[in-house]
């Protein structure tokens, strides 16, 4: 008995791959800095972000689309002193079109939604990687988003955070997205 694996499968089993030595890297940290919980409070912190992302294959009207006008938000919950996990979208706000398999495909006013792991590396830096999905009305495609944030704390509970973020959609095309954030805590466990 043979079995075969679709495009869209293997892309997802090597995703998964190449994320596996990485996620257990961080595991370990984690296992390692157990001793680190005591002073941690749970939070959960709240984010709206203005960005540029870079659609390398994309156009639109027939010209080569380089930068495209993003919104985006997050919602982070902080169950570690080094670890949050975290729910980010974001939304193109221009329409364009890239090449699926020698045929031109349309994406209007994409939306992504991925569900992340943020690994606090330093007090206002973390790199984050996660699955989702990027939602729109021609076709969805499942996606792997991976990216790092550095922020510059204003209040104790208002930061501005700079992010570089990368989203590989099923090997279609990927996008580059570079924001500034606005950050505040929403709830802190007393």
């Amino acid at each position: 008995m043979t079995v075969t694996f679709s495009s869209t499968s293997k892309m997802r089993i090597k995703t998964a791959k190449a994320l596996l030595p990485l996620l257990m890297l961080f595991s370990g940290a984690a296992v390692a800095q157990e001793s680190e919980t005591a002073d941690h409070k749970p939070k959960i912190r709240g984010a709206v972000m203005m960005a540029n992302s870079h659609v390398p294959n994309a156009t639109g009207g027939g010209k080569k689309v380089t930068i495209i006008p993003t919104w985006g938000f997050d919602v982070d919950y902080y169950f570690h002193r080094r670890w949050s996990v975290a729910v980010q979208g974001d939304v193109k706000l221009q329409s364009f079109e890239i090449e699926d398999n020698d045929v031109e495909l349309e994406r209007t006013n994409p939306f992504a939604i991925a569900t992340v792991l943020h690994y606090h590396a330093l007090r206002h830096w973390s790199f984050y990687v996660g699955p989702g999905y990027e939602l729109e009305s021609h076709k969805s495609f499942f996606l792997v988003k991976g990216g790092t944030e550095y922020s510059f704390e204003i209040t104790e509970n208002f930061e501005i955070g700079l992010n570089l973020i990368y989203e590989n959609k099923e090997g279609v095309y990927d996008a580059w997205t570079f924001g500034v954030a606005f950050n505040t805590k929403l709830w802190e466990k007393k």
